[in-house]
Parts: C-alpha cells; sequence; structure tokens
C-alpha cells in the first residue's frame, strides 16, 4: 500500500468515525415568545413559586439535557433548582423517577436577561411518546417573562420550593409554558423534523392535555404505523403568528425562522405552514403586495435550509370560509398562495396539501364539517387526520 492510499484510507477512518458520532437531537420543542399579560397569572410574577409543567416528547434516549429560554426578558432568572420526573396524571409525578438537573454542575442557575441556557447532561431513561414533567423552582422571575402561551397543557404553581415528594393537589392551574424551549436527546443516527406554523400547528382548539396537535399524531403515526423511532418531531408554532406581516403573536415567521427552526438540534427536515393570519390581515387594496411579500417570503426560507443541506416541505393554507378572516378577495388571496405553493414541486422535498385533505368537496372554501371547530382551525379528528397525512407523505418522499 502506498503511503498516499493509505492517508486516503485513514481520512476515510476518521470521516465516517467522525459522521457517527452521538449528537444532540431536538425531542420536544416550542417556540418561545413574549407575554401577553391578558393571558398570564400572577400578574406574570413567577418569583418564589415552584412551576410543574408537562410535555411529551417523540423519540427517546438515555441522556438528555433541557434548554431554558430567557431570551425576550429584560431581567434574569434566578433559579434554586429543577427537576424531572416521569409525569403521571394531572401534576402528579411517578417520583422515583425524579432526578435534579444540573448547570455547570450546580443546581442553581442564575439565566441572563436574552439569553438561554443548557443543562449539563443527564442519564435520564426516556421513552418515546412519553409524557415527562418539569419542575422549576423560581427564586426570583422577570416581571415580562419569556413563555409559550399556546401549551395547551396544564402548568401547575405552588408558592415556595418543593421537591418530588411535595403535593401539587391545590396549585394554581394555567396551561402556558414558562421559560421550557427544548429537551434534546444524545444519540448517534437520530435527526428531528422542525415545523414553523400558526395556531393550527400550535394545536388551538385540540383538546387540552391529550397531547393531539397534528404534530403530536405526526410522530405518534411515523412511530406506530411506519416504525420509525428515530425522527423528532419539533412543534414550533405560535397562536396568531404571521409570516411577514407586523401584528399578532411572536416574531414574524421570515424573522424567526433562523433562531426558531435552524438553530433546534440535529433538524434534518423542515416543514414550512403559515399564511393564514396573513392573509386574514390584509386589506383588500394590498392583496397583491402581501402575496408577494408572502412568496418571497417562502423562497427566503427554502433557501436558507437548502443551504444547510435540509429537506422542506411546504402546507399548502387550509380553507376558512365561515371564519372572521374570510372575504371573496382573501379567498382569491389563499388560492393564489395554493397555486404556488404547489408549482414548488420540484424545488422542494414534498408539498403537505392540507387544503386538498380538509376541505370540504362540495364547498372547497370550507373545512369538511366533521373535521372543524370554528371554521378556521380543526377539530381533533381534523388534527389527527392532518397528522396521520403528513406522515403518509413524509414516508413516500424518504
Amino acid at each position: 500500500m502506498t503511503r498516499k492510499i493509505a492517508f486516503v484510507l485513514l481520512l476515510f477512518i476518521a470521516l465516517t468515525a467522525h459522521a457517527q458520532q452521538p449528537h444532540w437531537v431536538g425531542t420536544w420543542a416550542c417556540a418561545p415568545q413574549t407575554v401577553d399579560k391578558s393571558f398570564m397569572p400572577y400578574n406574570n410574577q413567577m418569583t418564589n413559586r415552584s412551576v410543574r409543567q408537562v410535555v411529551k416528547v417523540s423519540i427517546g434516549g438515555n441522556v438528555i439535557r433541557l434548554q431554558l429560554s430567557n431570551e425576550l426578558s429584560s431581567e434574569p432568572i434566578e433559579i434554586a433548582s429543577v427537576y424531572i420526573a416521569k409525569a403521571g396524571n394531572g401534576s402528579e409525578i411517578y417520583k422515583t423517577s425524579a432526578k435534579y438537573l444540573q448547570f455547570g454542575k450546580k443546581r442553581g442557575v442564575i439565566v441572563p436577561a436574552g439569553k438561554a441556557v443548557f443543562s449539563d447532561a443527564l442519564k435520564f431513561k426516556l421513552q418515546p411518546l412519553e409524557r415527562v414533567s418539569i419542575t422549576i423552582n423560581y427564586l426570583k422571575a422577570p416581571k415580562e417573562p419569556t413563555v409559550h402561551m399556546g401549551s395547551r397543557t396544564t402548568s401547575y404553581i405552588l408558592r415556595g420550593t418543593t421537591n418530588a415528594y411535595s403535593d401539587f393537589t391545590t396549585a394554581f392551574k394555567e396551561d402556558h409554558w414558562f421559560n421550557i424551549s427544548a429537551i434534546d436527546v444524545f444519540d448517534l443516527t437520530a435527526k428531528s423534523i422542525a415545523i414553523i406554523g400558526n395556531s393550527i400547528t400550535d394545536g388551538k382548539n385540540s383538546t387540552n392535555n391529550a397531547q393531539n396537535r397534528w404534530p403530536d399524531i405526526l410522530s405518534e403515526s411515523l412511530q406506530k404505523k411506519h416504525g420509525v423511532t428515530d425522527v423528532g418531531i419539533l412543534n414550533l408554532g405560535i397562536g396568531n403568528n404571521r409570516v411577514t406581516l407586523t401584528g399578532g403573536f411572536g416574531f414574524m415567521a421570515r424573522k424567526r425562522f433562523d433562531h426558531d427552526i435552524l438553530l433546534q438540534r440535529g433538524v434534518r427536515t423542515v416543514v414550512i405552514f403559515e399564511g393564514v393570519n396573513d392573509i386574514g390581515a390584509t386589506p383588500n387594496n394590498k392583496v397583491e403586495v402581501v402575496t408577494n411579500d408572502l412568496i418571497q417570503s417562502y423562497e427566503e426560507m427554502i433557501r436558507k435550509a437548502k443551504e444547510r443541506n435540509l429537506r422542506v416541505f411546504l402546507g399548502t393554507i387550509s380553507p376558512f370560509k365561515g371564519a372572521g378572516y374570510y372575504s371573496v378577495s382573501h379567498e382569491a388571496m389563499r388560492q393564489k398562495l395554493n397555486q404556488w405553493i404547489r408549482s414548488q414541486r420540484e424545488k422542494v422535498d414534498g408539498i403537505l396539501d392540507f387544503d386538498e385533505l380538509l376541505r370540504d368537496p362540495n364547498e372547497p372554501e370550507r373545512l369538511q364539517k366533521q373535521w372543524q371547530s370554528d371554521w378556521l382551525h380543526p377539530n381533533p379528528e381534523g388534527y389527527r387526520a392532518m397528522g396521520e397525512y403528513a406522515a403518509e407523505v413524509i414516508m413516500k418522499a424518504k
């Protein structure tokens, strides 16, 4: 063997070994957003309180870490401790499963204003599709916290500091997430799908605490029907979010795409499913301008994902006749955007044609009656149809 051949062989072995190194992959995430005070308890004050929050992960693992976000607050968070446990019913946890997370080998952590932190790696047997409980003991919390308002999941709040054996039955109940933004697992081959969306992805009018948003059903279908257990599903939807127009909740999708989607760990696939709030907020004399802005924003997000060798799926905008957004001009705008989205089949990896799936065949401007909740958002059965359909499209595109 010549020296040159030996060098090439060693280089190949090194690159192969590097490619197979375990890495962090998201199993759960939510999009941080600024607080809307009308929706928050205690005048937003979590100081000297213990907050227990429940999430459902997608893929499992033996080593995990938690991300805490204080990115949208102007004051630091002071935390005494954080512990994670397997979730039971309501606020209950399986006490013997509880483990304290550490931050730089300490239980306590200060998260500076405008920053996010990861916990140290923790050995924790996380099962696929499992519900886990994360309890934060706050010493001092910002008056304007970084939150995710549309949790569709109850959080439990008590005064003072708690541990795994504390009784939460009298806790104040609030359906928001506070400061938690991601759970990652350490894995050799796993990857994740990051979804940017609005309230339809965030799960408005799904069933509280049932974890039946369409991304939840997508994760369930991939694992139970298709046997795919190494793909994390990350729901970065925000209710009342817009792509390119000001107003609504959260930063505009075209602005938050880099942070909320591209910075997630282990991302292999991106789903872009937004636009209905822009349509609904567009004045009749701005239809053409906003339509072009939306298309440019979609193109920008696609380009950024493709530059990172990520797969991209586009979702068509579902019908909304019967909802307050509807008008003839808004429907024409939706049709034009969906026509453009479908025209991108050769440029992206797949189209999630939620419009075709959900529309009433006899009145295609409307959702099918059995799948709608308010003529804008699907009901749980509609979300199930969306998640199962998305799994089929993604599997066929592999």
